[in-house]
């Protein structure tokens, strides 16, 4: 569970405290957690979806764009013919 969910969470059991007393806040408050859940949630839906399309075939592991370099370990690569 991240910290998004938790936060959620939290604000809905505060929510939930809160109906039906003197304090109570109106349906606003609830409808604002709703839609944080439900951004939470499509974000969650589309992370699952884009990692299961990736497959370890579909990944060259001596790609430089995929492995990266850090900045203090820039290399100057030689052409074969410059050796």
């Amino acid at each position: 569970m991240n910290d998004e969910v938790k936060e959620i969470l939290i604000d809905l059991i505060d929510y939930y405290n809160i109906v039906g007393t003197d304090k109570d806040p109106g349906f606003e408050p609830f409808a604002k957690v709703v839609g944080r859940a439900s951004k939470a949630l499509e974000r969650e839906a589309a992370e699952r979806k884009r990692s299961a399309r990736l497959r370890s075939a579909d990944v060259d592991p001596y790609a430089m764009d995929v492995v990266g370099m850090p900045k203090q370990m820039s290399f100057e690569f030689k052409h074969e013919n410059e050796w």
